[in-house]
């Protein structure tokens, strides 16, 4: 008897059409190739748009605003525009996809409650939300490749599909609740956007530091092994992972931080935008962490 992998199997190729060529919808038809599909079109309403898909996807046809009818004609739809655009989008799309056809986004804020015009002729409503940050390379693509997705469904169906198609991109389906989009669409936001601030506040720290009035080369050198190191702790074993002055409760060292902060990029007397953002941290840690003389010094500094 034959042994079958999973690898053997094979899995239903589909007719694709990809609206919005931005740097999401360029790296979810990319991985939709390489897993075997075929892009029916894709449309790009910008220059920038257009040669991301003649350097990424050559051979795809690609059309401008005037042309969702036509990709819309495909098997899956993927829509892969901003959050704001989504609703007028979906409105245009329903005027065009019928039932048996399937119809996916990718805003992460939105579940399937946002698709329900094209649930209504009959076409199987995803809402499919790569867990990935995207900047318009063709490494975004690669990125996709292990990646979580959140998946919101309305269907047995609806589940059995979206599993599939994150599957054979090559992700991790994790299902989300339609009712709880938002905050899951918040948490990747406070993780992934807000962590890049505070990260270039950590980077202009280091070039006040080492004594360059610009942006010192040295600076992202410094950072590259801790960061990585520190949220692979938290994600393993959450505050647990925490380590410094504040997971010592070691108030002077903290207060240190902050009087040194104070005066870096900023006139003197006023408390610089580095030091507010240190302070709040710090505080928001110190509860966190039950550091109570570092979140006793913060309230009385």
């Amino acid at each position: 008897m034959t042994d079958t992998t999973p690898a053997d199997r094979q899995e239903p190729r589909l007719s694709v059409g990809v609206i919005s060529a931005g740097a999401v919808g360029t790296a979810v038809a990319e991985s939709l190739l390489r897993a075997g599909h075929h892009v029916h079109g894709v449309v790009a309403r910008s220059g920038e748009s257009r040669e991301r898909v003649r350097t990424r996807l050559p051979g795809v046809p690609v059309h401008g605003a005037d042309g969702v009818a036509e990709v819309a004609q495909a098997a899956l739809v993927v829509l892969a525009v901003p959050d704001p655009q989504l609703p007028d989008v979906v409105l245009e799309v329903a005027e065009v996809v019928r039932a048996g056809q399937i119809v996916v986004h990718t805003a992460g804020a939105l579940g399937c409650a946002v698709l329900q015009p094209v649930t209504d002729t009959g076409a199987l409503p995803l809402a499919l939300h790569p867990a990935m940050t995207f900047r318009g390379g063709p490494e975004d693509t690669d990125n996709l490749v292990g990646c979580a997705w959140g998946v919101t469904t309305d269907s047995e169906t609806g589940a059995a599909v979206a599993e599939l198609l994150v599957s054979t991109m090559g992700g991790v389906p994790v299902p989300v609740a339609e009712d709880q989009r938002t905050v899951y669409h918040a948490a990747m936001a406070h993780g992934a956007n807000h962590l890049v601030t505070q990260v270039v506040e950590a980077l202009r720290m280091l070039d006040h530091a080492l004594g360059d009035a610009g942006e010192d080369p040295r600076s992202p050198l410094l950072l590259r092994r801790i960061l990585p190191a520190a949220v692979e702790g938290a994600l393993e074993s959450r505050m647990a992972a925490l380590t410094g002055p504040t997971a010592r409760d070691d108030a002077t060292t903290v207060l240190r931080h902050l009087a040194a902060l104070r005066g870096v990029g900023t006139p003197a007397g006023r408390e610089s935008d580095l030091a507010s953002s240190y302070r709040q941290d710090a505080e928001r840690t110190a509860r966190a962490a039950g550091s109570l003389d570092v979140e006793r010094a913060l309230n009385q500094g």
